[in-house]
């Protein structure tokens, strides 16, 4: 990976760094204004408000993955340590769109797809 590639994953970690840290900021200024809410209305707006603190988990893990893509950690061992498992699987599955497929152990196990189980040969 080239310097600039890895200067511009850092400075896109720290920008998605920045983001989280708003995302969070305006989250707590809204826990701060449903505080004068009526209990019946801040029910109605609890569900909402949650989606910052899953908006900060988002951004933060991105980040966390352009820093470590930017230390040239390896692809698979940094989307793994993503703390999101449904965004690592999203992912781990664009990373790896139109690579090829690993070749099959041995003929045999290519042949024996009719669901017949053989124990012995």
């Amino acid at each position: 990976m080239s310097h600039d590639t890895q200067a511009l994953l850092q400075a896109v970690s720290a920008e998605l760094g920045d983001i989280a840290t708003g995302v969070k900021s305006a989250g707590d200024l809204m826990g701060e204004v449903m505080s004068h809410l009526s209990a019946q209305n801040r029910l109605s707006y609890m569900a909402r408000i949650q989606s910052f603190d899953v908006l900060v988990q988002r951004l933060e893990a991105l980040s966390g993955l352009s820093g470590a893509l930017s230390r040239e950690q390896p692809l698979d061992s940094a989307l793994a340590a993503l703390p999101l498992a449904e965004m690592a699987e999203r992912l781990q599955e664009a990373a790896h769109r139109g690579s090829p497929k690993a070749p099959a152990a041995n003929a045999q196990d290519t042949v024996q797809t009719s669901g017949e189980l053989h124990l012995f040969d």
